[in-house]
């Protein structure tokens, strides 16, 4: 059986992406701040907010990661508006959750699947981050969700001597869409997710899931 976590698996994606993994036969630890009381889901609180993001607060998830053999990590906020009206605290927000909590999961794994010789990683970026291009009105997140395709490039072609595979799911409008023809499910989203983990061949994707939306 392998051991999976999930920060931010208690809502939305991630929530869905840890019941797969569950029905999948993984022992599956999800963080977040609150209990989805799921049978089968370990729940770890973890509260992110307010800048900790020191592992050493969180001990119990501290040594989930070091045990994990599958890290999906789907936690981070969004902002959108134009840049002359981004703050300081946005700027600050987004790098360190849509950004560095990925890159401090992803560094915590590591060293434990490299022992192993076996690790899934997958991170979620934002929608068509997977190339530098512009945004109107989410430049501050989706700058950050960009910096994700380096994050997963970079693992891939440096561990994947070690067994470790690491892509990304960048999906599109689950909630907010304008047009509904344009909104893909959370458990679409997930189950796309899954697949990136179940195919040792996959890696260093960036993944659209997204119904072929243009910005």
């Amino acid at each position: 059986m392998k051991n999976a976590v999930v920060i931010g698996g208690t809502s939305g994606i991630g929530f869905e992406l840890a019941k797969i993994l569950c029905k999948n036969e993984c022992s599956v630890c999800v963080s977040g701040r609150h209990d989805p009381c799921e049978q089968g889901l370990e729940f770890i609180p973890a509260d992110f907010t307010g800048g900790h993001l020191d592992l050493d607060e969180f001990p119990p998830l501290r040594e989930k990661l070091c045990k994990a053999d599958i890290l999906c990590v789907s936690y981070g906020p969004f902002v959108q508006k134009p840049l002359h009206l981004t703050t300081v605290q946005d700027w600050q927000t987004l790098a360190l959750y849509d950004y560095a909590l990925a890159g401090i999961a992803v560094s915590s794994v590591l060293p434990g699947m490299m022992e192993r010789k076996f690790g899934r990683i997958v991170l979620f970026g934002g929608t068509r981050t997977e190339s530098v291009r512009s945004y109107k009105t989410n430049a501050a997140y989706a700058g950050a969700k960009t910096a994700i395709s380096v994050l997963v490039k970079s693992v891939s072609a440096e561990y994947r001597k070690y067994g470790v595979t690491c892509n990304a799911v960048l999906p599109g409008f689950v909630n907010g869409a304008k047009d509904k023809s344009d909104a893909v499910s959370a458990h679409s989203v997930a189950q796309s997710a899954f697949s990136l983990i179940q195919n040792e061949n996959l890696n260093g994707v960036l993944l659209n899931v997204d119904r072929g939306w243009q910005p």
